[in-house]
């Protein structure tokens, strides 16, 4: 604009009227799509007023994002729960749930055309899974969970610590119900307690309770530590320092390339006990997951039982 106003009291004649309309028009039309970009980061009148209803008269917080279409909602259930929502406004009339850590929902996955209406679904949703919410906080504040690290409400699994070398792996139904219930490691004393105890498990008891009941538990086991080991383990003074296998958990290995040690895939969720990995214990962790099949030219291919990156381990490596 600054380029074409002092241009104006210039124009002398029909091919200066021509060059002026034509600058005049380029900027308008670089304004128009300005706009239009400015207009792209933007949501609509309607949606904000609507969040200032919401931030004002009800309990529930609204956030925007790294822009005004990414909205974070953080309500609260019955029992004093923080529940966030992540939304991302598309269009006008058009929001979607993009993350919410609970268990996945088909009821969810769907387009809203109000915040209200998600926060309605949300907390139906919430409110339905009251019994799951139990179950979890229960096990979690009673036994030592193993796995997952820092679990949410989202995790609808925990992995109890039994001994130095046994998990009870349990899943929670979003009714709070307890399915596939397995142990973790190899114990032949927990194993026969779980199969027989499986025949009386009672729905109407918690999970906690029935898991108290099939191990003949007062408290549960509480796992000790020592420089990387479980304190059951026999480290002494020779081996105080030493460097433990991440999936079998000895410090001292064989010359062969096959491990002594008798493990199932399964079992290599011990594995994070520790990075460290002995390359005869990986090379038959691959071969085990490969159906025990010989490794081709001595090369024996998967997934890390730590990271589950792809990897390659070779007979030659040890």
């Amino acid at each position: 604009m600054e380029h074409v106003v002092p241009n104006i009291q210039y124009v002398g004649d029909t091919k200066d009227l021509f060059k002026l309309s034509g600058c005049v028009q380029d900027l308008l039309q670089f304004n128009t799509q300005l706009i239009q970009s400015v207009k792209s980061d933007l949501i609509d009148v309607e949606i904000l007023e609507e969040i200032k209803n919401i931030t004002t008269y009800e309990n529930t917080s609204v956030y925007f994002g790294k822009t005004l279409r990414d909205i974070k909602i953080v309500i609260e259930d019955e029992e004093l729960r923080k529940h966030e929502i992540y939304l991302e406004y598309k269009v006008p009339k058009k929001l979607i749930i993009t993350n919410l850590k609970l268990p996945s929902s088909i009821k969810l996955n769907r387009e809203y055309s109000c915040i209200k209406d998600i926060i309605e679904a949300v907390k139906q949703n919430v409110y339905d899974l009251a019994r799951y919410f139990y179950e979890l906080e229960n096990i979690d504040q009673v036994c030592c969970i193993m796995e997952p690290v820092n679990g949410s409400f989202k995790d609808d699994f925990r992995r109890i610590f039994l001994d130095d070398r046994t998990w009870l792996h349990v899943e929670v139904t979003p009714e709070g119900l307890a399915t596939n219930i397995h142990l973790i490691g190899q114990s032949e004393h927990w194993h026969n307690k779980l199969q027989s105890g499986l025949l009386n498990w009672d729905h109407d008891k918690s999970i906690v309770d029935n898991i108290m009941t099939i191990f003949d538990l007062f408290q549960f086991p509480q796992p000790t530590f020592k420089h990387g080991a479980p304190l059951g383990m026999d480290t002494g003074d020779a081996t105080e320092n030493a460097i433990v296998c991440g999936i079998c958990l000895c410090t001292e290995l064989p010359d062969s390339p096959w491990c002594t040690t008798t493990f199932m895939p399964k079992y290599i969720l011990w594995g994070l006990l520790s990075q460290n990995l002995s390359i005869s214990v990986l090379l038959q962790w691959l071969v085990a997951c490969s159906g025990s099949r010989p490794p081709t030219f001595g090369v024996a291919n998967g997934s890390c039982p730590t990271c589950l990156q792809s990897i390659t381990c070779s007979e030659k490596d040890n």
